[in-house]
């Protein structure tokens, strides 16, 4: 990872206009080119849960995800170049249902002991309880680990 993205990023945590979610993406996706096929394990989950993960999330509000991505857009554009992608994803499916049954079959085909059912439900349920959806994604791998 270069110097300026490295700079960017520590700014972007240091911003109060940020919150820790978008934060936790901005990180995911500018590191990991860093991580090896096996460091996954170790270290985070695999690509084929998390970015699917993060994709429901942010469809859970995701009007207020697409301005606060503008918004590190115009801010930190160096660091944006790596989530440029993901966030494009999220704004070109303007029907999101079909992006989200998209991440729901990505979960279940990796997964393999989960329905998509329960997948959006429980992203539902996190949503509707949890405002730091960082705290919410780690509460959906909690219980995606326990099933």
């Amino acid at each position: 990872m270069s110097n300026v993205k490295i700079d960017e990023l520590q700014k972007l945590y240091d911003d109060p206009k940020t919150d820790s979610f978008l934060q936790e993406i901005c990180e995911y996706y500018a590191t990991r080119c860093d991580y090896t096929e096996d460091s996954f394990q170790e270290e985070i989950e695999p690509a084929e849960i998390m970015e699917p993960v993060y994709t429901l999330f942010c469809l859970q509000k995701r009007e207020e995800i697409l301005d606060e991505f503008e918004y590190i857009h115009q801010r930190y554009p160096h660091l944006f170049e790596s989530v440029s992608g993901f966030c494009n994803r999220i704004l070109t499916h303007m029907d999101y249902r079909a992006l989200q049954s998209e991440c729901e079959h990505q979960l279940v085909t990796a997964v393999g002991h989960i329905s998509s059912a329960e997948i959006y439900e429980r992203i539902e349920k996190i949503c509707q309880n949890e405002n730091d959806f960082s705290k919410g994604v780690d509460q959906f791998f909690q219980w995606l680990h326990k099933k």
